[in-house]
């Protein structure tokens, strides 16, 4: 990679702001074995490997990271409890699930676990409610309360700036292209999106009344009356106790007769020794993390699973965003099929895991995808995430099992083709455009022009043979006639545990289950030792600034805007962000194909 004038000026930039870092703090000597484990799940938590940052650990949240250190605090005779401050999560329920099976699986030590709450929504009260104990200030909220979806249409904003949007769909229930050819959602899109609001509603009821012992009924009789004081959520049993931060490690000790302990905040990291960064050596020091020089290990010759994370909107080519720049990420089929042959051609590798976290979107590179785990020789188990739905579905229909979480959303098999023309938007600034054609068709990709009526027809002929190709796949790997599948098609998006009752997934489970799954499909026996290789593998913190630069030039403006403190969109809030953010995706990838694969909704708990 050589640098450029504009990744220099985002380096002077970043290191302008760090300044000096003071010298790690000494702390009290306290016996290594009474330990209380504290940590903080918050905001956005990411799929797949995260940026590394100087002293070798993720730069943000992820949740495999979450879920290893629980698992290590489990195992830890050292760890005597946990406590979990849960904040602002915005996750779907995929993601709850793993977390809250994760607490469950550190409670099975017979360890305690305490989570705090303070602004607490559903998604926070889920995962917390996997503790042993939930415990709110005086001053909290639990804002639990039922579940609505807010779809954002756009045309009505195109007509008035003068841009014609029209789509084409095949699926009645494909409904990705309504925000921006409709101003209100269509009867099947409203119809489909209650049905899987209804059944994660169920999903949260049926957790409360797990915890509280009470039946279904009752607990959505509990979340009907939310949201609620701490007094009151106390009142009816939905938290434990009332108490500040602070107290809480204290009190878990005294409960626990620890006459000594440590809470330790920073559990599971690599924290080195001397990571100062003043002067010239720290200067050096920083420029080798930055380019991830002596981040190397041997290469282990241990028996292996091979974990390939598919994440974010699909593209043809490699793979780019980083939260880091405010950028949507996106998986490029080059980047997945480099990872799928690496696995393969990697003789430790027995069996690989695909863990699929996107909406889809190109109908290209999903079937690139496909088309290389279909030639795979080693056994292959899908495991999706939040969403795996379109051409997320599609590249997990090729494996030889899918895993879904109960609150996945997937399905979603249909295709739409969407068209914004922006020629009377033009007229209006007295910008004109005039066209010379020879043939049939020639405006079929202006970007000016709508569609002829023969445009609109090639398009729906092409749309229909994507659809086809889709439902001729999916029948295929699901092991039923085209008939059969083609019913359970039609754009319809299902939840995890509706997909399993459809055929369309074979198991209902977590990320360990298809790693479990995998390991048997390979002839590994449970109790043999295997390591997980991880790819794409973290980038260096300086390939995370400078790839999606040097990869998007349409991103470039942005990203030097995200580095200096500029990034107009960073002041917006959610999910006016995170929706600008989809926009710009979905009119790239529409104008680079005619046909897209693209769920219609992304649904996260809050």
């Amino acid at each position: 990679m050589k640098p450029s004038i504009l990744t220099a000026t985002v380096l002077l930039s970043i290191l302008a702001r760090i300044g000096h870092t003071a010298p790690p703090e000494t702390k009290a000597t306290i016996p290594l074995n009474s330990l209380i484990v504290e940590m903080t799940l918050k905001g956005e938590i990411s799929e797949g490997p995260s940026p590394t940052a100087l002293d070798g650990e993720p730069v943000t949240q992820n949740l495999k990271a979450i879920i290893d250190t629980l698992n290590k605090a489990r195992d830890d005779k050292d760890v005597k409890a946990l406590v979990i401050h849960v904040r602002n999560l915005s996750v779907g329920l995929a993601k709850v699930n793993e977390l809250r099976e994760a607490i469950k699986a550190f409670r099975s030590s017979g360890k305690r676990v305490v989570a705090t709450l303070e602004m607490a929504g559903n998604a926070d009260f889920l995962v917390a409610s996997a503790a042993d104990e939930v415990v709110m200030p005086e001053s909290g909220w639990l804002m639990i309360r039922g579940l609505a979806a807010e779809v954002t249409f756009f045309k009505g904003m195109f007509d008035r700036i003068g841009v014609s949007a029209e789509t084409v769909q095949v699926g009645d229930f494909k409904g990705a292209g309504e925000p921006y050819s409709r101003t209100t959602m269509s009867e099947p899109f409203r119809e489909e999106l209650k049905a899987i609001l209804s059944d994660n509603f169920s999903m949260m009821a049926e957790a409360i009344s797990r915890r509280q012992g009470i039946n279904v009924d009752e607990a959505k009789s509990l979340i009907d009356v939310g949201p609620y004081t701490t007094a009151s959520a106390r009142k009816v049993g939905l938290i434990n106790r009332v108490a500040y931060d602070d107290q809480v490690a204290p009190e878990l000790a005294r409960s626990l007769g620890l006459n000594a302990f440590r809470v330790e905040t920073k559990y599971g990291k690599k924290v080195k020794d001397g990571a100062e960064l003043t002067g010239l050596g720290g200067l050096l020091k920083m420029m080798q993390a930055f380019s991830g020089e002596g981040a190397k290990t041997p290469e282990s010759k241990a028996t292996k699973i091979a974990l390939i994370y598919a994440c974010g909107m699909i593209q043809t080519g490699k793979s780019a965003g980083s939260s880091l720049l405010g950028g949507a990420e996106t998986l490029g089929s080059d980047t997945v099929i480099q990872n799928l042959r690496q696995a393969s051609k990697d003789k430790t590798v027995k069996a690989i895991v695909l863990r699929v976290d996107s909406p889809g979107g190109s109908a290209l590179a999903s079937d690139l995808i496909w088309r290389e785990i279909s030639r795979l020789e080693k056994p292959i188990v899908a495991s999706m995430s939040d969403v795996a739905a379109s051409g997320g579905y599609y590249i997990s229909m090729g494996c030889d099992k899918i895993y879904a979480e109960p609150g996945t959303l997937t399905g979603s098999i249909g295709v739409i083709s969407v068209k914004l023309a922006v020629g009377k938007m033009l007229d209006k600034v007295g910008v004109t455009t005039d066209t010379v054609t020879v043939g049939k068709n020639g405006t079929f990709q202006s970007k000016v022009a709508s569609w002829t009526d023969t445009e609109r027809a090639a398009m729906r002929r092409l749309s229909e043979a994507v659809y086809k190709q889709f439902v001729g796949k999916a029948a295929k790997g699901r092991h039923m006639d085209i008939d059969t599948l083609e019913k359970k098609a039609g754009g319809h998006v299902y939840t995890g545990r509706q997909a399993k009752t459809a055929g369309l997934v074979d198991e209902v489970g977590t990320l360990n289950d298809a790693i479990a799954e995998a390991k048997q499909l390979a002839g590994i026996s449970v109790d043999d030792q295997t390591e997980l290789l991880i790819l794409p593998k973290p980038r260096s913190l300086l390939d995370s600034l400078v790839s999606p630069l040097e990869e998007r030039d349409r991103e470039t403006s942005t990203a030097l805007f995200s580095m200096l403190g500029l990034n107009p969109t960073s002041a917006l809030p959610e999910p006016i962000r995170s929706m600008c953010a989809r926009l710009e995706q979905f009119t790239h990838l529409i104008a680079a194909e005619p046909a897209v694969l693209l769920a219609p909704y992304e649904l996260r708990i809050r």
